[in-house]
């Protein structure tokens, strides 16, 4: 073999694993499910119904696939199973919007199986409630700013879509009007910028309600004049709890709702007012007096102080044992999720440390495991699952 040949065959060994390599398919996986439909107490397969797979890298839309369900309800995506990729299947059905939790894959996992549950719909308003509307005061610069939390109910095995269609061919679910005099609106937990549009008085928003409960939170400004301030927050819907928290610099009375033990956290110590059973239109009169002028409220510390009071008004009770004390909240599923909202909502503000929020969701979550076990009524949803399910929109940071 000349020099030129030798050179040559050697050139063409040295590049057959490049080529091997290159020509190599990449690996795959596949994401495969079913499509049931829930009511009715049994699960009944959805054929012929579109699903939409997202691939999402660093929290940005990478690409979509769509499937259709066949007789059985069975669909299948086939993607790559990169660990830096996450996925998210939804199906929208008769009104509802239905996502599953995020999916990833581990290294070398190459299938994931998963359930989309789905319901039919209804245009009652009448099936939801609420089960507890929160309301926190705060004084700031010239004006009193106010955070609401509402914990709403379906308990039906229907979801809720709203009777009005807009033009936007977007159906309203969800209406609210705010005192006169409101401004400075802010959306938090449950609402969506994409979702949520204004109305006269108010807004409203355009998500679905789907069995079991939901989480809504926002804060508006009203306006102090000279150092006190009067609001009138007429409900929105029945709720079977309304409590009102008044900020250590405000001298709040709530004429209609009943004083309670004031609640002391990290933030101060925090006027308590309550009433059950109230009717939708029920007025409640807020009356602050002496309030401060000049200071600025601080929106981070502000959801802190809002998490942090809950947490005080409701962890103590929930994390006791079986055996409540007398006029102690009981350890609900209902109160377990709004317990661990908070806690989220508290971590995220900066309120407590990572090892502190890990530790007490762990302990609220076992909680939440061992009701849902033990009991197969409640007002968390058909079947007695919890609000965080895997068939919408999550209600809860899980």
């Amino acid at each position: 073999m000349n020099r030129a040949v030798a050179g040559t065959f050697l050139a063409v060994v040295l590049l057959l694993p490049v080529a091997a390599a290159l020509a190599a398919p990449a690996p795959q996986a596949t994401i495969r499910g079913t499509v049931q439909n829930l009511t009715g107490g049994s699960a009944r397969a959805v054929a012929g119904q579109e699903v939409t797979l997202t691939a999402y890298v660093n929290n940005a839309e990478a690409d979509k696939q769509t499937a259709t369900t066949d007789a059985r309800g069975a669909f299948a995506f086939t993607v790559a199973p990169d660990p830096a990729r996450t996925y998210v299947v939804n199906v929208k059905y008769k009104g509802g919007d239905y996502d599953s939790r995020p999916i990833t894959f581990k290294a070398g996992e190459t299938a994931r199986q998963i359930t989309m549950g789905v319901y039919e719909p209804t245009t009652d308003l009448s099936v939801l409630r609420v089960n507890v509307q929160h309301l926190i005061v705060e004084p700031g610069q010239g004006v009193v700013r106010i955070t609401e939390l509402l914990v709403f109910a379906n308990p039906t095995d229907r979801t809720y879509v709203g009777a009005k269609v807009r033009e936007d061919g977007r159906r309203e679910t969800l209406s609210f009007r705010l005192p006169e005099g409101a401004a400075n609106l802010s959306y938090m937990d449950g609402l969506m910028e994409c979702c949520v549009f204004t109305a006269p008085g108010g807004f409203v928003d355009t998500m679905d309600v789907k069995p079991g409960t939901r989480e809504v939170g926002f804060s508006y400004t009203m306006p102090i004049v000279r150092d006190r301030a009067t609001v009138v927050r007429t409900l929105d819907f029945p709720a079977d709890v309304v409590e009102v928290f008044g900020g250590p610099a405000a001298q709040l009375t709530v004429a209609s709702l009943v004083r309670q033990a004031p609640v002391t956290t990290e933030q101060g110590t925090y006027t308590r007012f309550s009433g059950q059973a109230l009717a939708r239109g029920t007025p409640i009169t807020l009356d602050l007096s002496g309030l401060p002028v000049g200071e600025r409220v601080n929106r981070r510390l502000l959801v802190a102080a809002f998490a942090g009071l809950l947490l005080a008004a409701l962890a103590s009770p929930l994390l006791g044992r079986r055996g409540r004390t007398a006029g102690r909240t009981p350890a609900t599923r209902e109160n377990l999720i709004r317990a661990v909202a908070a806690l989220d909502d508290l971590h995220d503000a900066g309120g407590i440390p990572d090892a502190t929020h890990r530790r007490q969701r762990a302990r609220y979550m076992s909680r939440l495991r061992e009701l849902t076990d033990n009991s197969s009524t409640g007002n968390s949803g058909p079947g007695g699952e919890p609000s965080a399910d895997t068939t919408g929109h999550s209600q809860m940071k899980v």
